[in-house]
């Protein structure tokens, strides 16, 4: 856990991370799961780890009142 901002609190407060799945582009039907599937397995094929973060979404949750930030930084979470 760490100190950081919060906004809401308006002090500094003990936040905590939580990683999320990112919501998906395709429909949610068998053909949109399956082309999901495919796009993701391809993709991991050149560079393992990164592929799996471009997937993920950071948030810093504040432990007093509970707001989630997103807080995607880097190259690897776009």
């Amino acid at each position: 856990m760490s100190k950081q901002f919060c906004p809401r609190c308006e002090m500094d407060t003990e936040h905590r991370e939580k990683i999320r799945q990112k919501p998906s582009s395709y429909p949610d039907t068998k053909r949109g799961q399956f082309r999901a599937f495919l796009s993701g397995f391809f993709s991991g094929i050149g560079g393992h780890g990164i592929a799996a973060l471009e997937l993920l979404d950071r948030y810093v949750v504040c432990q007093q009142c509970g707001l989630e930030t997103l807080k995607n930084q880097g190259a690897e979470f776009k």
